[in-house]
């Protein structure tokens, strides 16, 4: 994700507006020493305490042998952050999934119970 979109993010969640400052001030510190970062608010990598990296997701980078970072600044908001680009990439496909999947446009279709192929629920 992008610098700036990680920072219009967080300052338009933030009620605060020199906290959200601070905080943006943060993430470009963390930036420079990580390039390439991840918002990772809604991604199913948490712990059950919204505190931590799941113990799936810590063996998952651990056996990809990536440098990697999990910050969790003070407003709640994760990030991870990564130096190459290839294990950023890995790391963002595999964990990413949740935030991307979209809704059926038409919840008129559905796989028919008998058949391999999608017919409509409703027949005319």
């Amino acid at each position: 994700m992008e610098l700036e979109k990680i920072k219009k993010a967080i300052a338009a969640s933030t009620r605060d507006e020199e906290l959200a400052s601070a905080t943006c001030c943060e993430v470009e510190a963390y930036a420079r020493l990580w390039p390439f970062i991840f918002l990772v608010n809604d991604w199913d990598i948490w712990n059950g305490s919204k505190r931590a990296l799941k113990l799936q997701v810590v063996r998952w980078l651990e056996d990809q042998g990536a440098t990697y970072d999990f910050f969790q600044i003070r407003t709640g908001f994760g990030l991870m952050g990564f130096r190459d680009q290839k294990a950023a990439k890995k790391f963002e496909l595999r964990w990413s999934g949740g935030s991307h999947v979209k809704p059926a446009s038409n919840g008129d279709w559905n796989p028919h119970p008998l058949k391999s192929t999608f017919e409509s629920v409703h027949m005319n």
